[in-house]
């Protein structure tokens, strides 16, 4: 869970009156979502004419996509139509995600360029950025532009590519016991006691169990928040920071030689990953 600081009673103070949001922005009405834990304690001070527009901002451009059970991929035998099932069946999240993420980041450089301009944020943008160092595990009292460059490098997209072929080697391809009874695609651990499911090989000294989600959606939002958030992937951030800099493509292979801390093999589990975005790229690029 994201630690929520109390309210910061100053950015409030700096505004006397809601202004709208920025010019070319289109409000997306699908507050109801977003996640609890995504939902902002920042905004409790607002009018509800503010908090509607804060929870715009916040939101995701889309509805969510209607709920699916898991294919039975070992009852495809065709590797080439397994793979394609795969993909099909979780591109949609990870799109989903992604879209969110460019359209909060949208928001974020304009932010950035008008305090660069020095002029003053209004109410609803000053509760939208608070909003995001919160989600984004970021215990920011005052905003800076260093503690707003790092709320950029956290809030970014994660490049399809990635995310599939992550998916497809922590789950075999969507067979393992945890994807087929948790939706968990990612190897995702939990640490509280029926949290998950107990895996078989858990040693007598361990206590971790494998996350169980509700649906992929949830499974892939967890992955995607554990990514741009949690110092362990620091490095993964780093790489696509440098790359926004540059101006070059986001891409998967790119953004694997981050992952060393995602598994206990290192660099053998960059190279595979790497190796399998190379390998499955015209699946990947339907």
């Amino acid at each position: 869970m994201i630690k929520k600081s109390a309210i910061i009673v100053g950015w409030l103070a700096v505004c006397s009156a809601a202004l709208s949001p920025f010019v070319g922005l289109q409000p997306i009405p699908q507050q109801d979502s977003l996640d609890e834990w995504q939902r902002p304690d920042r905004i409790a001070a607002l009018g509800q004419a503010d908090k509607k527009k804060v929870l715009e901002r916040l939101a995701y451009t889309e509805p969510a996509i209607k709920f699916k059970p898991l294919p039975d991929f070992n009852a495809i035998s065709d590797t080439t139509a397994k793979k394609r099932a795969f993909f099909d069946y979780l591109r949609p999240h990870v799109q989903r995600e992604n879209n969110r993420l460019r359209y909060l980041r949208q928001q974020l450089l304009e932010l950035a360029e008008k305090k660069r301009k020095n002029q003053r944020l209004n109410i609803n943008e000053y509760a939208f950025l608070y909003s995001l160092y919160d989600e984004f595990r970021m215990d920011v009292a005052e905003s800076d532009p260093q503690m707003l460059a790092e709320l950029l490098k956290r809030v970014d997209i994660l490049p399809p590519s990635l995310v599939l072929m992550q998916a497809a080697n922590e789950s075999a391809w969507g067979t393992s016991r945890f994807a087929v009874e948790g939706f968990n695609f990612f190897g995702q651990w939990c640490f509280r006691e029926g949290c998950g499911l107990v895996p078989l090989s858990r040693g007598e000294d361990q206590s971790h169990e494998v996350a169980k989600f509700d649906s992929p959606a949830q499974s892939i939002r967890s992955y995607f928040y554990n990514l741009n958030t949690f110092h362990t992937y620091e490095p993964l951030r780093d790489i696509r920071a440098k790359l926004r800099a540059e101006r070059k493509p986001v891409r998967g292979e790119a953004l694997a030689a981050g992952l060393g801390r995602y598994s206990e093999r290192g660099e053998e589990y960059i190279a595979e990953i790497s190796s399998m975005i190379r390998f499955n790229r015209r699946f990947l690029e339907d």
